[in-house]
């Protein structure tokens, strides 16, 4: 029988919230428009940030990119107390990212191998109309960005 682990040395990793993981995601967004990361990759590492709950989860995602980098662990400075909400206004919920915002950049960028194949495979006359597939993912994707922000 093995004897369970001995505890991590040093403090825990402290726990993340919606803004750092948001501060996550804004990095991985720059990071696939400078073209360092491709469209699989980025949806592979953005829905482990969405996912993430310590900041040691985030930690591996931007081991091997530059800035820019969410402040992995740092404790913000407190901020100045807030007024109290009006009365009459309901207070705002945050919405999670839907399917099509978590995985479209992997979709869109499977869609014109998807399209190739479709038009050299299928015998249909004008099989070109498979390649119209991919603007039409290029603007789901793009129209799910724009509600999510």
């Amino acid at each position: 029988m093995t004897e369970p682990a001995p505890p991590p040395s040093g403090p825990p990793s402290p726990r993340i919230g919606t803004a750092e993981r948001d501060a996550a995601l804004a990095a991985l967004d720059a990071h696939l428009e400078a073209g360092r990361l491709d469209v699989e990759e980025y949806g592979e590492r953005s829905a482990r940030a969405a996912e993430a709950r310590t900041a040691a989860d985030l930690e591996p995602l931007f081991s091997d990119l530059p800035d820019p980098r969410p402040p992995f662990g740092a404790r913000p400075a407190a901020p100045a107390p807030a007024a109290a909400p009006a009365p009459d206004r309901a207070p705002a919920t945050r919405r999670e990212p839907g399917a099509l915002a978590r995985y479209g950049p992997a979709i869109s960028g499977a869609l014109p191998i998807l399209a190739l194949v479709l038009f050299l495979t299928v015998p249909i006359p004008n099989a070109w109309v498979f390649f119209l597939l991919i603007p039409l993912g290029g603007w789901l994707f793009a129209s799910s960005r724009r509600d999510g922000r």
